[in-house]
């Protein structure tokens, strides 16, 4: 190495010690900043927040049940029973018809004939009514 190369060595190694002197320095001082002043600044955040308001009393009545019209029970579970058979004798007849329909294009359809589009749909309309029927018995 050249005695400029060398010197020049030298320079950048002082250089880089002083920056990491100064760097620490500045580090060590806002470390102790931020710990001497933590105490005092939330110390006298605490002491703002007034306490939270008592929730209400769990003995006051529900003003829907004011009235004093409160469902029995077992009315409401016998009209979804009813409004679910309902639904259910709707869906047998809507089946019962998609099926009727059904037969008939099959027989309509020769046997050596390959079925058609609209038949497939019809089969995968009968399939989706009973799986909802079969959902609807199960309860």
């Amino acid at each position: 190495m050249t005695e400029w190369g060398e010197q020049r060595a030298l320079v950048e190694e002082e250089i880089m010690g002083e920056t990491r002197r100064r760097f620490l320095t500045t580090l060590a001082a806002a470390a102790s900043c931020s710990v001497a002043t933590h105490g005092t600044v939330f110390a006298q955040a605490r002491h703002t927040k007034p306490f939270p308001t008592p929730p209400a009393s769990a003995e006051t009545q529900n003003p829907a049940e004011k009235d004093g019209t409160t469902p029995d029970p077992q009315s409401v579970k016998r009209a979804a029973l009813k409004q679910n058979e309902r639904e259910f004798r709707v869906g047998v007849d809507r089946l019962y018809q998609l099926a009727c329909e059904l037969k008939q294009e099959v027989d309509k359809t020769g046997t050596t004939e390959v079925f058609s589009v609209h038949m497939y749909k019809r089969v995968e309309d009968i399939e989706r009514v009973a799986k909802l029927l079969k959902g609807r018995a199960k309860g």
